[in-house]
């Protein structure tokens, strides 16, 4: 280990990675033969900070006891070496590993990058510091710390909020299905509201006469006007096939209730002229009572609905 102006410190570096990544307890012992005693090592782990030989060969005996049947293969190893002073000299680079359990159960793919400090101490050579970091890859290229992890997580939290709001979604009108109804319903404000259940008329026949391609495009027009007609703060939901819930906050007594359902029947009737469809609605709703249950509100508003679908249907009834 005397000193040689040719001296291959890039070779003696790789020689000490692969030995450092086998299982061979020889091989480990001839890596301490290059460390100074006190020489400080700094791993890619968060307790893989040594400050001497001894705690480091320590700590290498307990991890050649857990690394079991590990063998690291080299994907890439570089390095290259720039001689700071007659007795100094630094290699820094590279190295890619893995390593795959047979059962597929573990597997290691690392890229870290490395500087290791060569320094001749009474004529001979000694490895005096390591230090081995893992890029973030969080971190875009040309940034100085990882912005993009803030971005990401804001990222997910949307998404999260999106897939959320997509389950309590009807998918082909995209209406709130009866998931959604029922966690509007429990943070509503009970006083003067209104429910109302809606059915088609003759919906059938236009399935039967045009198919379910058109019948499907009719339910998206209806439902975007009654998304239209309700005020902002009312809710729209789809109970499924031609069926509909509109729960209106603060309507007021029956007269107003009346003009509501009146609305929505003529809204429903013009986008049905305009469809060239024979489609009208039938409507029945009843108030909220204070601390009833949703369903119970919806079976009440569906029993009224029943009444007018069994005698005129493209009309409305109220109960109480």
């Amino acid at each position: 280990m005397e000193e040689d102006q040719t001296m291959d410190f890039c070779g003696i570096t790789q020689a000490l990675w692969k030995s450092y990544f086998s299982l061979d307890r020889g091989e480990f012992e001839s890596i301490f033969e290059w460390l100074d005693e006190n020489c400080s090592i700094i791993g890619t782990g968060k307790h893989e900070f040594y400050l001497d030989r001894a705690s480091f060969h320590q700590a290498l005996m307990q991890e050649a006891e857990q690394r079991e049947a590990v063998a690291f293969q080299f994907k890439d190893l570089w390095c290259r070496q720039r001689r700071l002073s007659l007795d100094v000299c630094l290699v820094y680079g590279g190295l890619d590993i893995w390593w795959e359990k047979e059962d597929k159960t573990v597997y290691i793919d690392m890229s870290s990058r490395y500087s290791i400090l060569y320094h001749r101490i009474g004529g001979i050579w000694k490895v005096v510091h390591i230090y081995q970091s893992v890029p973030n890859v969080e971190q875009a290229p040309g940034e100085y710390y990882p912005k993009r992890l803030s971005d990401q997580v804001e990222s997910a939290r949307r998404l999260a909020l999106r897939m959320e709001d997509l389950a309590l979604r009807d998918g082909l009108t995209q209406l709130y299905n009866y998931r959604g109804l029922e966690k509007m319903w429990s943070t509503w404000d009970e006083a003067e509201s209104w429910i109302f259940v809606a059915d088609l008329d003759d919906f059938k026949s236009i399935n039967d006469t045009y198919g379910h391609l058109a019948g499907n495009h009719v339910l998206k027009r209806i439902s975007g006007r009654l998304r239209k007609t309700m005020r902002s703060g009312d809710v729209v939901c789809r109970m499924g096939g031609d069926e509909f819930v509109l729960l209106c906050g603060a309507v007021g007594g029956r007269a107003e209730a009346g003009h509501l359902a009146e609305r929505i029947i003529s809204e429903v009737k013009q986008e049905a002229g305009e469809l060239r469809h024979p489609v009208s609605l039938s409507v029945g709703g009843v108030p909220i009572s204070g601390g009833e249950p949703l369903e119970c509100a919806v079976a009440r508003a569906d029993a009224v609905l029943y009444t007018v679908k069994r005698t005129t249907k493209d009309g409305y009834l109220l109960g109480t």
